[in-house]
């Protein structure tokens, strides 16, 4: 691996932060290849990203969650973070803007625990949708298999809310 720029590793400085240096080196070198049809699936994935930190930093704001749910809920936007920092990295080192944008997302009625999780899981299962719908239009195949990396977690995502939940994450066994 070539050493990442200086713009590069100021601009991947609170990614690195969260999810270490590796993964945020390959994501960075792999987008300063990329070309704008990637940049733009890479900005794509920031406004969902940024959703998903909105919906959790909503649910935590509504005083209705355990503090044992509330700790998920806290860990999960910081996984969000985490996605949301490497992918404006790599959107930096590739020579364009980050996205600002936040994907809309519809609210049920939150009035509950039961009502936030579900709706998470929701969030959580379009999230993992996407990733699993952009990895093959990814050119450059590492940005694919980071992306996948992301897919990954954004699973566990679900698996944890079905669990806390007590319905399966996937009722046909399948992400799509």
């Amino acid at each position: 691996m070539k050493p990442l720029s200086r713009a590069a590793l100021l601009g991947a400085g609170s990614a690195i932060a969260l999810v270490g240096m590796p993964l945020v080196a390959d994501f960075v070198e792999a987008a300063e290849r990329a070309d704008a049809a990637d940049v733009a699936t890479l900005n794509a994935a920031i406004a969902l990203e940024l959703a998903a930190i909105k919906a959790y930093q909503d649910a935590l704001g509504t005083g209705l969650l355990t503090p044992g749910v509330a700790a998920i809920a806290a860990r999960f936007t910081s996984d969000h973070a985490a996605h949301r920092d490497a992918l404006a990295a790599a959107v930096t080192a590739a020579g364009y803007k980050p996205s600002e944008a936040t994907a809309w997302l519809t609210y049920p009625p939150l009035n509950s625990q039961s009502d936030i999780l579900r709706f998470a899981m929701t969030v959580e299962r379009k999230a993992a949708s996407t990733y699993l719908s952009v990895v093959p239009d990814l050119k450059d195949r590492r940005l694919a298999g980071l992306a996948a990396s992301i897919l990954g977690v954004e699973t566990t995502h679900v698996s944890t809310l079905a669990t806390a939940l007590g319905v399966p994450g996937y009722e046909s066994g399948f992400v799509a």
